[in-house]
């Protein structure tokens, strides 16, 4: 049976993950950040004050943010004034006279981290001890970007957020493979068990529901964290040919999957904050089922639950690489290269070691909206069951997917994001095995694939402010 995520589970699980000394009443009266939702009473010497020729006034946490408003409103003509703290004394100076530090070793508030100076000496004093660029309004201005970084789907980010940055999510996702590969030629199930007699079964169809809780926490500035709980919903339709013709059987397995950790280090940016190179490692805990019940088919002992069922490996799984991200103004380039290594479980199976790159091109037209497109690529060696190579069991594997996400809401000092991203393979080379059935007729053993998938995710985003003295 498919359980479904249902849709009023998802403001609950926030509100319950929330910190409770948040009330209601407070929510509404603490001033936030205009951009990000930040509470401004924990950004006081960073944040900034923006009243509009209507005499409305606006906040937020930092420099970066105020740029992002002022440029989403058209520039600094919108405004009837502009203010910003400065570092040292903490007073409110003009934002067009004072002087900036970009890309130091001091996160204040958001990414990238500009800090504002009343005198350009005190600035560069700053700069001396802890790093960064000493530039002019004017630079800044220029310089920013409506989103400080983009995440990808499908990969990883270079960039580390800072400190303190806490973000919690819901995902569901699902996938469907529906046509038989011989190589990367796709046949119709049907057409491919109907066309030889000697063939005992094919694949027909492959679902696959996800849903899981995700986590990111930021210890320092250079460390992210990441966790993934998923819950698995999955179900194979197989065809299977007898002396009475074509019969139809359907396998079901449900339950929680591998658990994910995984660490990205930052060990180099540069100072304008558009450049980064980051080192990922991780692993997966052996929390989902494996089926290891074996049943002698022709000859051979085989995993009586195919892979395609299985909610687990069995055995933790190890994963590195590299990533590199690169901001152009309102575009942002994410890349991956990465390597897992899936050892045998202590049933004798080994699901096959795999590695891959990514690609992702992103848009962000405001500070609310992010349109993109990525691509990723994997080549998956053989599996094996005690210490046989299973043929059918490798390939390449090719995938486009347009994403995007939206800022729905600022709440609870964050923001919300709805996420979602849509897919299918563009290329496929996926192996298949000759086999002989028990009269000696030749068959072939092979693997499904085409069809697409999707993502949708809601996700919360807090940054606790760092204490400076």
């Amino acid at each position: 049976m498919i359980v479904r995520t249902r849709a009023w589970l998802v403001p609950v699980f926030f509100q319950l993950l929330l910190p409770a000394w948040v009330s209601a009443e407070e929510q509404h009266e603490r001033p936030s950040c205009r951009v990000c939702g930040m509470y401004i009473d924990q950004y006081r010497k960073s944040a900034a004050e923006l009243v509009f020729k209507d005499g409305q006034k606006q906040y937020t946490c930092g420099v970066a943010c105020m740029l992002r408003e002022i440029n989403d409103a058209g520039g600094m003509s919108a405004f009837e004034s502009v203010k910003v703290h400065d570092w040292v004394s903490g007073k409110l100076i003009d934002a067009e006279e004072a002087t900036y530090v970009l890309g130091s070793r001091v996160i204040p508030d958001m990414v990238p981290n500009y800090i504002a100076f009343a005198d350009r000496g005190e600035a560069e004093a700053f700069a001396a001890k802890e790093g960064g660029d000493v530039i002019d309004f004017t630079a800044a201005y220029a310089d920013i970007s409506p989103v400080g970084t983009t995440a990808p789907f499908r990969i990883r980010t270079a960039v580390t957020p800072g400190k303190g940055n806490f973000s919690v999510g819901m995902v569901y996702g699902y996938t469907q493979k529906d046509r038989i590969k011989i190589g990367s030629n796709s046949v119709e199930p049907g057409e491919f068990i109907g066309g030889n007699s000697a063939q005992p079964r094919a694949p027909k169809q492959f679902e696959g529901h996800q849903q899981a809780v995700i986590v990111n926490y930021s210890p320092t500035d250079n460390l992210a964290l990441f966790a993934n709980v998923p819950w698995f919903e999955r179900r194979t339709r197989t065809l299977n040919q007898t002396a009475g013709g074509i019969t139809e059987t359907v396998g079901e397995e449900n339950g929680i999957g591998d658990i994910t950790l995984e660490g990205r280090y930052n060990f180099w940016r540069n100072t304008r904050w558009n450049k980064f190179v980051t080192v990922l490692l991780g692993t997966t805990l052996p929390t989902g089922q494996f089926s290891a019940n074996r049943a002698p088919t022709l000859g051979r002992n085989l995993i009586s639950t195919g892979p395609a069922l299985q909610l687990g490996k069995d055995t933790a799984t190890f994963t590195g690489g590299l990533l590199y991200s690169q901001r152009w103004k309102n575009f942002w380039l994410h890349t991956s290269a990465l390597y897992t290594v899936n050892p045998e479980n202590d049933e004798h199976y080994a699901f096959g070691d795999a590695a891959t790159v990514g690609l992702a091109l992103h848009y962000t037209p405001n500070y609310d909206l992010m349109l993109g497109i990525e691509m990723d690529a994997s080549y998956t060696e053989k599996s094996e069951d005690q210490g046989f190579r299973i043929g059918n069991s490798d390939g390449t594997v090719t995938n486009l997917a347009f994403v995007g996400d939206w800022r729905f809401l600022n709440a609870f000092g964050g923001n919300f994001k709805l996420r979602g991203s849509v897919g299918l393979p563009i290329y496929e080379d996926l192996n298949h095995s000759d086999a002989v059935n028990p009269r000696g007729q030749p068959f072939q053993q092979v693997q499904l694939g085409d069809g697409f998938f999707a993502n949708l995710a809601v996700q919360w985003t807090f940054r606790a402010a760092p204490e400076f003295h």
